[in-house]
Formats: C-alpha cells, sequence, structure tokens
C-alpha cells in the first residue's frame, strides 16, 4: 500500500523568519503611531461675558504641538474645524498661521454658546479637541425713573398720564433706551392697563385707561422687556428710585353708631364714628380715619333746613367722635345748646373720601 505524507512546505527556520517579521511590522506600526505629530488647542475670547455695549466676541485659538523628537512649538498650517455655537451652527474650517493661531468672531443669539475647536487625525497628526469655551450674555437693567402720574386722584374711570424715562447704563453714564414700550400696571388688581413707546431720547408719555375701585392703586411702571430677552432686563419706578406712582381712587365712608342724648338739659351730645370703605373683599381701604373734621348739624323736621351746631374731629384711626359727655374726655367739645328734633353728623369730604353724611336721628 503507499501511503502519501504530507511535507511541511516551510521548514523550521522559514517559520521563525515570517514570525519575526510578523513582530517587526507590530513594531513599526507602534513607531509610526508615536511618531505623529501631537497638537493641543486652546480657546480665549477677548471679552467674556458680553452684554448690550459688546455683543461680539473674538474668539482667538492657538495650536501648539509635541514633535516626534519630543520638541515643543505652533503648529502652522493646521486645518481645524471650529463649531461656533455648539448645536446651531455647522462646524468652520480654519487653517492656523505662521504663529498656531487662528480666530473668528461670535455674536452670540442666547445666553449662554459654547465654542468647539477640533483636529481630525491624519497620517502625521494625531486627533485633538479643545476644551469647551461658553460665552456669557450679561443681561443690563433697563430702569425707568422720574415717573409721573397726572391725575393722581381719580374717579372709576378716569384715564391717566404715566410719563417718565428710561435709561441703561453700561459703565460710560446712562444711555436712553430706544425702540421699545414701557407697560403700566395697576399692582392693586394686577392688570395691565396699556403701554407707551419710547421715543429717541428714552421719554414716554403713557395714556391708559384705569377702572380703579376705592382705595390707592400703586402702578409698575417699566420696560416692556421679555423675560427671555438676550441683552435687558427691567427695573420699574419702585425698585429704581424708591418712588411708586400711586393713583388714589376716593371712597365714601360710611358713618355707624351716631347717637344724641340730652345728658344735660338743653344740650345734645352726640357720639358716632365715620368708617373707612371697604374693599371687595370687605378689606379696609384707609386705615387712617383720625383728625377728620365732623359737622354736627339740626333740623326741626328731618329734611331739610338744616342748622350747623357745631365741629367736631374724628379723635383716632378708627373714627370715633363725640363730645365729652358721651364718654370722650379727650373731645375738643361739650355737648351742643339745641332742642329735641332731628340730629345728623356729616363729613364735607378730602382727597381720598368723599362726602358723606349720617343716618337722621332723632333725640328730645
Amino acid at each position: 500500500m503507499l501511503i502519501l505524507r504530507r511535507k511541511p512546505l516551510l521548514g523550521p527556520g522559514v517559520l521563525v523568519l515570517a514570525i519575526a517579521l510578523t513582530v517587526n511590522l507590530v513594531t513599526v506600526r507602534g513607531a509610526d503611531a508615536t511618531e505623529k505629530i501631537r497638537p493641543t488647542i486652546t480657546l480665549a475670547a477677548d471679552r467674556n461675558p458680553l452684554d448690550v455695549g459688546h455683543r461680539t466676541a473674538v474668539v482667538t485659538g492657538t495650536v501648539t504641538a509635541t514633535m516626534p523628537d519630543g520638541s515643543t512649538g505652533p503648529l502652522a498650517d493646521q486645518q481645524v474645524e471650529v463649531t461656533p455655537d455648539v448645536g446651531a451652527s455647522q462646524p468652520q474650517t480654519l487653517t492656523t498661521d505662521g504663529d498656531g493661531h487662528f480666530s473668528l468672531s461670535v455674536t452670540p443669539d442666547d445666553r449662554y454658546t459654547i465654542v468647539e475647536a477640533a483636529i481630525q487625525e491624519t497620517d502625521q497628526v494625531a486627533a485633538a479637541r479643545a476644551p469647551q469655551l461658553w460665552l456669557e450674555v450679561r443681561q443690563t437693567a433697563a430702569s425707568a425713573q422720574s415717573c409721573e402720574v397726572t391725575p393722581a386722584r381719580v374717579t372709576r374711570t378716569t384715564p391717566i398720564t404715566v410719563t417718565g424715562t428710561v435709561t441703561y447704563d453700561t459703565g460710560a453714564g446712562p444711555v436712553p433706551l430706544t425702540g421699545r414700550n414701557v407697560v403700566v400696571r395697576d399692582d392693586k388688581n394686577y392688570q395691565r392697563l396699556g403701554t407707551g413707546p419710547l421715543n429717541a431720547a428714552g421719554a414716554f408719555s403713557a395714556t391708559v385707561p384705569i377702572t380703579a375701585d376705592p382705595g390707592y392703586h400703586p402702578l409698575y411702571v417699566a420696560p416692556d422687556i421679555p423675560s427671555d430677552d438676550l441683552y435687558f432686563y427691567p427695573v420699574n419706578c419702585g425698585n429704581s428710585e424708591g418712588k411708586v406712582p400711586v393713583v388714589l381712587a376716593p371712597g365714601k365712608p360710611r358713618f355707624v353708631n351716631f347717637s344724641v342724648a340730652f345728658n344735660e338739659p338743653g344740650r345734645a351730645g352726640v357720639f358716632g364714628a365715620i368708617e373707612s370703605p371697604l374693599g371687595p373683599n370687605g378689606e379696609v381701604l384707609f386705615s387712617d380715619m383720625e383728625n377728620l373734621p365732623i359737622v354736627i348739624e339740626w333740623s326741626r323736621n328731618g329734611r331739610n333746613h338744616w342748622r350747623h351746631l357745631g365741629r367736631l374731629t374724628s379723635l383716632s384711626s378708627s373714627g370715633v367722635f363725640g363730645t365729652r359727655d358721651r364718654g370722650l374726655p379727650e373731645s375738643d367739645s361739650d355737648p351742643f345748646p339745641s332742642r329735641g328734633g332731628y340730629f345728623r353728623a356729616r363729613f364735607e369730604g378730602n382727597n381720598f373720601l368723599y362726602p358723606a353724611a349720617s343716618p337722621v336721628v332723632r333725640a328730645r
């Protein structure tokens, strides 16, 4: 029987040579990798944060490199992919100059903008990426000032006119804000009343309607700037100057517990109180009802021909008034000379209260 034996195609010496060749190739490839230029990228901005007076930053990049021989220096004529606004713009390819520098201008359209730079790997240069550069836009206060309102005393549907100016400051002094509006709001009712334009000097005159219930109505007057504005935030007159423009809508007071007694013959002693008008939720609108002049009058029939008996003054913030004989020793009046008939108390009004009269009472 003929038996065929396979002979190895490669002898022992050839196998050793193949192994040696493989090791040498690995070594060569490793040497190639270590011999690449190793770049480093840094980014810097000429101004950060930005603001309304400085809206564009010049971003400068520097590429330095470690050479295969271990020396370091700037890397010239190197292409760099720069993304001026990560997530919102496409990369730009820039080339470094003889000092390894590149630059571009960035005008952010958001409060924070991220700039990135990278070098793609080639046969001679390894890949590199710069630390991200964050550009911030800092908002500047746009402040309403010198706010005045006319008329300051209104009826329920009186239009009002608010005047003033709006400026901002970037460090070189006040600058008028232009091309925007001011908004006027009734802070008592949280009601937006209207707007008015700012002129070239940053001044405004806004005439707006107001439906004013009785009471004090502090006004919010400020530039109409949305919360996501890139460069400004609004400051109202009250916060910028500590002076809040206020509109007053008078109310009608109420007389309560008015009574007349003849504790002395031929002399009428009176007692009562004048109280603040109340708001829609029962709140007291005017807390101080002291020192209000109260007129006491007498009539034979209680309908007409009222005769003046005298004048009293409310003695406390609660509006209490009366003569000394009615338990008010601090009163400045004794009982009034009078005879039986009809009596009333009357208030003639002032800046914040309308005239009012008490219910008519009969005494004898």
